[in-house]
């Protein structure tokens, strides 16, 4: 079997190149491990159920819906906004507005008096930010279309209106290599408040993240059937137009003639030709697993090695014993902090007892994705494997399933603050640790987005003017794509590398 190109992993990113090389009338195969297609955009059902297993709602930021139309597949799924609130011990904020937002940092000040002026300048600076972020939604966007002259004669009237807050952009973007966290402590003097406010962040998310997300939450969606839609839809768009998705499949090694690539090999022992590969998939194992031994240069290799992954998730999936319209809190997607919060110390015995967390309801945006009567919770709270000595997996696996329980015993516990009323009615719930997820997704450390976002542990670019050279590798005409590509990543990342293979893989194969 020969093709024009083998894309590995089926994530977003993955599904993405996939189907802009099968657009153009290449014939491409995607290749995934798992029985679906989705990686961290994957669901799954349990007695009636439906659940998300990895992201739980889905930013456009002016890329995922103009590719979705550029593939004529935007009206096969149907998007509800999905509103995101900020809770804190039994109160509950929305951040859907400047007068919301405003109304949730007007009772931090309250409760943190002394920081109030400090307060009051983060406020600022993230309304600085979004004030540019929020007119974006203005610009054409010719990334999924032909880079004409046209095209950009309509972004005139943008760039006429937008100068000045791009400006005021451009400026922002030193925050990229300052942590949030040491963002906030230079204008925070409480550490508690300083920890409510960092508590949805991984550990070293940068400040212009963190800025940012005011905007990035006005800008959620959920698509009708859940996450998995999406890539289940991206899919079939690849096979209708002559591409080839091979899921159950695991890609085991690279093959090369003459330092390029000629080919995969599968856990079946079948051989896949093709002169271009492009990886959508963990680049440690890349590098480590796949690729022939001394293919590329150790100083590479011992760098790449040394660099930290991620942090990745605990989670939670229940399911509830009541109706939706019955929930002490009738929202579907919560960043909750119980109570007083403390610095992030994953390895600490206490972690679990006092960390906030994410809450999702999916049948809140989809009654469809429960049975009638009854709701589906899911609890998220960022961890990494090293969390409670490794998970006790060196001692036992009945340490390991002990350990997980008693995590789950303490987020739930927290969780029954803002929801007292649920706390006899839970049918049942399921836990998974971030071993689970590297078990799931093949990403080293269950990472859930590539690279650590601390800029002295991180490995790939981190200069978005250099974003084009993301995608390179050391070995030419293999591709880098996804969460492992750039740092920091997300569904942003994914797109635009997804992007930008595709048209290298084009202009490659073009006759």
């Amino acid at each position: 079997m020969k093709f024009d190109c083998i894309v590995i992993g089926s994530g977003i990113a993955g599904l993405s190149c996939a189907a802009f090389i099968a657009k153009a009338g290449k014939q491409v195969i995607l290749i995934e491990r798992a029985e679906k297609p989705g990686g961290c955009f994957s669901s799954f059902e349990y007695n009636g159920y439906h659940f998300d297993s990895g992201i739980k709602a889905v930013e456009n930021a002016g890329l995922l819906f103009p590719m979705l139309e550029n593939f004529g597949i935007m009206g096969k799924l149907n998007f509800v906004k999905n509103r995101v609130y900020a809770g804190f011990e039994d109160k509950v904020f929305s951040m859907e507005s400047d007068e919301s937002l405003l109304e949730y940092f007007d009772f931090l000040g309250e409760r943190f008096p002394e920081s109030r002026s400090g307060i009051e300048d983060l406020l600022k600076e993230m309304q600085e930010l979004n004030s540019f972020m929020g007119s974006l939604s203005g610009m054409s966007g010719p990334l999924y279309g032909k880079t004409t002259f046209l095209t950009k004669l309509k972004s005139i009237p943008w760039f006429l209106k937008n100068g000045k807050k791009l400006l005021g952009f451009l400026k922002k973007l030193k925050y990229n290599n300052i942590p949030f966290r040491d963002f906030l402590k230079v204008r925070i003097p409480d550490d508690e408040l300083v920890s409510i406010i960092d508590e949805p962040f991984f550990e070293g998310t940068p400040a212009f993240f963190g800025l940012a997300y005011p905007t990035v939450f006005r800008d959620y969606f959920y698509p009708e059937g859940g996450i998995e839609r999406i890539p289940l839809t991206l899919a079939d768009f690849i096979r209708e137009n002559g591409g080839t998705v091979l899921t159950g499949t695991e890609v085991t090694g690279i093959l090369l003639e003459r330092g390029l690539p000629s080919g995969v090999v599968t856990d079946t022992g079948q051989e896949i030709e093709s002169p271009i590969i492009v990886n959508a998939a963990d680049a440690k194992r890349l590098y480590n697993k796949l690729l022939p031994e001394n293919s590329v240069d150790q100083d590479f290799l011992q760098r790449l090695n040394r660099a930290q992954v991620s942090d990745s998730v605990f989670s939670v999936f229940m399911g509830v014993d009541t109706a939706p319209e019955n929930l002490d809190q009738h929202v579907e997607h919560i960043i909750y902090v119980p109570a007083a919060a403390k610095p992030c110390d994953y390895e600490s015995p206490e972690y679990f007892k006092t960390t906030g967390m994410e809450i999702s309801i999916p049948c809140m945006r989809d009654p469809s994705l429960a049975p009638a009567g009854k709701t589906g919770v899911i609890l998220n709270v960022n961890t990494t494997q090293k969390a409670l000595n490794g998970w006790g997996r060196s001692v036992s696996r009945a340490e390991y399933e002990r350990l997980k329980e008693q995590a789950a015993d303490d987020v739930m516990a927290n969780f029954f603050r803002l929801y007292p009323s649920l706390r006899e009615k839970i049918e049942f719930r399921i836990v998974a640790t971030p071993f689970t997820m590297e078990e799931k997704t093949l990403n080293s450390g269950g990472s859930i987005t590539g690279w650590n976002y601390h800029p002295s542990e991180t490995f790939p670019l981190r200069d978005f003017r250099k974003m084009k050279r993301s995608i390179d590798t050391p070995v030419k005409n293999l591709f880098q794509i996804g969460q492992w590509s750039f740092d920091p990543a997300g569904v942003p990342v994914c797109l635009i590398t997804a992007k930008l293979a595709a048209d290298r893989v084009l202009n490659i194969s073009r006759p």
